[in-house]
């Protein structure tokens, strides 16, 4: 029976540009950096988050991103092993592209450029085409096809002009 603290927790944090590059900063010259996170009661899924080190305080809102982010892990650097899976971030200062839907707030783009405005992509309403429409299109589509074949056979036995051994093929 595993115990809490053994159980592996994963989770994502998106901070301004600024502050970012800041982290990056003190991860690059292996600095230990204290993020303090903590939940305010009764306001749902608001924290604050506080870097000590940088005198940084903001609020932070919990929401739900719109794919599943698979994580991965290496223990040899050759083979790779999922590790986790992650649905939700913490979003600290002003939230671009979110909205409220009930009690959660949702993310309408994922984590990465193709997945920009995921969600409007999915759900945008498909064009209704008509089937008789269709249908009218491929039966032209055939007669056009069995024209040409036909024309392509007259061509190869009209064009034998008696010469035996090398046979023409035509290329469509």
């Amino acid at each position: 029976m595993s115990k809490i603290y053994e159980i592996e927790n994963q989770l994502i944090i998106r901070f301004p540009p600024a502050i970012a590059e800041k982290i990056r900063e003190s991860f690059a010259n292996n600095q230990q950096l204290p993020i303090t996170i903590e939940p305010k009661i009764g306001k749902g899924m608001e924290f604050d988050v506080s870097i000590n080190s940088l005198k940084y305080q903001d609020k932070g809102v919990l929401v739900d991103l719109p794919t599943i982010t698979e994580s991965y892990k290496s223990k040899d650097y050759i083979n790779l092993y999922k590790s986790n899976d992650i649905s939700q971030m913490i979003w600290v200062g002003k939230t671009s592209n979110t909205r409220q839907c009930g009690d959660k707030v949702v993310c309408d783009s994922g984590l990465t450029p193709p997945t920009y405005d995921i969600r409007k992509d999915f759900h945008r309403k498909q064009p209704q085409i008509d089937i008789g429409e269709i249908q009218r299109v491929e039966k032209e589509l055939h007669s056009i096809q069995s024209e040409f074949m036909k024309q392509a056979e007259e061509e190869e036995n009209g064009s034998d002009d008696g010469k035996k051994g090398k046979k023409r093929y035509n290329k469509f």
